[in-house]
């Protein structure tokens, strides 16, 4: 019987950590039996041996948040409670801020393939806001200039005078272009260096352009006064290579469908979850059985023949995981620091259903190849052939009903 629990650790102490836990599936005692399995058993938690404090201390296990659609309106419905002070303390835990549940509404990851800090307002991730801005401002990232941001335009269909809202901006590229189509864009990011360097970057555009930027939370969009004030006036959304690294993601696309007005477009674009999952997908090259000749000692094999196929070997799908990624691995195998994030895997369909739950009635659902062309080679025709044939990108545009 399928069981899926995810889990991260929120801080080690005194002999105990402080797990935050989310389920996929919903098996009896599944946490409990699947810690205990592990070695690792909740504390007070008896019946699957875990340590007792003392003879009344209960199984330190507590549902925080619990969600579900509600069974007449459909409605998305949320309920929380924060955790027993008496957690925090068993792993030394002292500071008010943590006991009042800071510590926990951070979410796990930062950044994904964009490199964007997405969540929690803390600044937490701003580690990675150096590398991001070089990769896309300075550096000029091909898949930005030449395929995302053309593509996200293109489903946006901004006109002059509307009011879009960049969810995880970055250092605020898609806003910058936006407004200086006359467009008014407002950023939103959690991280404190990248909203200063959209800011700064924001300085040349034009006087009458239009673009402002906040330090906030993707998953509480409708906390920040700024946004509160003008819940269901924006014409458009979009969230650009963040979705995939926010958890949950449902409060994400629950917030910036309130900020749009009835008919306004939210469009996100990820990674393709079923051809590019780090770590579950990969090439490989489909040789036809040949005799080989016999490699000499310090030379490179031979290319495949030209009649070799080129594919995409896809390990796992319908399994959601979270997976740590290091962005800049050409340098970090060279000595340098590695910048690492995370990200999650979600299949296809928990989108499609995030944004039901959230009023966004998908309207567009396109696959984009990548751009690049190989260079000359017995390979580059299978390569290119590939490439054309298996999408890196997923673009989905829901409009709120």
């Amino acid at each position: 019987m399928r069981a899926v629990t995810y889990y991260r650790v929120l801080a080690s102490g005194s002999g105990h950590s402080l797990l935050l836990v989310g389920l996929e599936t919903g098996r009896k005692h599944q946490i409990r039996a699947q810690l205990a399995a592990q070695g690792h058993p909740v504390v007070g938690d008896r019946l699957y041996g875990g340590t007792s404090l003392d003879a009344s201390y209960r199984p330190a296990l507590h549902a925080w948040e619990l969600g579900f659609s509600h069974p007449a309106t459909g409605a998305a419905e949320r309920f929380t409670s924060p955790p027993p002070r008496e957690f925090f303390r068993l792993v030394g835990l002292n500071n008010d801020a943590i006991l009042r549940g800071s510590a926990i509404d951070e979410p796990a990851v930062p950044a994904g393939a964009s490199g964007k800090a997405a969540p929690a307002p803390s600044g937490g991730w701003d580690h990675v806001a150096p590398w991001y801005e070089e990769l896309v401002s300075r550096r000029r990232s091909d898949y930005h200039e030449e395929l995302i941001l053309p593509g996200v335009l293109r489903l946006l269909s901004p006109r002059a005078g509307q009011r879009v809202l960049d969810v995880a901006c970055g250092e605020g590229l898609l806003c910058r272009r936006l407004a200086g189509l006359g467009v008014e864009c407002v950023g939103v990011d959690a991280s404190q260096r990248l909203i200063d360097a959209a800011r700064q970057a924001a300085q040349s555009l034009p006087p009458k352009a239009r673009a402002s930027f906040l330090v906030g939370d993707a998953r509480r969009l409708e906390e920040l006064p700024e946004l509160a004030a003008r819940k269901g006036s924006f014409d458009a959304a979009a969230c650009v290579m963040a979705l995939m690294n926010m958890d949950p993601i449902e409060p994400v696309l629950l917030g910036a469908s309130a900020m749009l007005q009835p008919g306004g477009a939210f469009t996100a674009v990820i990674l393709h979850p079923a051809f590019r999952s780090p770590g579950q997908t990969s090439w490989g090259w489909d040789v036809p059985e040949a005799p080989k000749p016999p490699v000499r000692k310090g030379k490179r094999p031979p290319p495949p023949p030209s009649d070799s196929r080129q594919f995409r070997r896809v390990d796992a799908y319908l399994s959601s995981m979270q997976r740590s990624i290091v962005m800049n691995p050409g340098q970090a195998a060279h000595g340098k620091a590695p910048v690492t994030t995370f990200t999650w895997h979600r299949p296809i369909q928990t989108y499609v259903q995030a944004f039901a739950t959230a009023r966004l009635l998908v309207d567009a659902l396109e696959e984009w190849p990548s751009h690049r062309v190989s260079e000359p080679g017995p390979r580059a025709a299978e390569q290119d052939r590939a490439r054309r044939e298996i999408p890196m990108f997923l673009a989905i545009r829901g409009r709120r009903v």
